[in-house]
């Protein structure tokens, strides 16, 4: 009986451990009223961000990416002319997506 015990709780322990282990999908929406041409994802504090795009992301539009970690986002967003928009210490912990604005605020939904 203890064996059984032992061995539900290692798998339940296991089970718990891969989930969390797991990629979180977030939708990244455009809630600015211009195309982003750019939008970099980086670790709060590195200076490389990662651009997520191959094309340009309509008002209105989002892109869904995988997070592997999702305390400390900072994100960055372009328009066509190089102007750029920074979000910095996102937690997107709880978020299924974050809608980027151009004041530089996001809604984390």
């Amino acid at each position: 009986m203890k064996k059984i015990i032992l061995t539900v709780f290692a798998c339940c322990f296991m089970t718990a451990f891969a989930v969390t282990a797991m990629a979180k999908e977030v939708i990244i929406a455009n809630g600015c009223d211009f195309p982003l041409h750019f939008i970099g994802l980086s670790r709060s504090g590195d200076t490389q961000a990662e651009n997520l795009l191959s094309e340009p992301v309509k008002p209105g539009d989002g892109i869904k990416v995988s997070l592997n970690e999702t305390k400390g986002i900072d994100l960055t967003v372009q328009d066509n002319e190089g102007g750029q928009v920074d979000f910095s210490g996102l937690d997107l912990t709880n978020a299924s997506k974050v809608i980027l604005k151009a004041d530089g605020t996001a809604d984390i939904e």
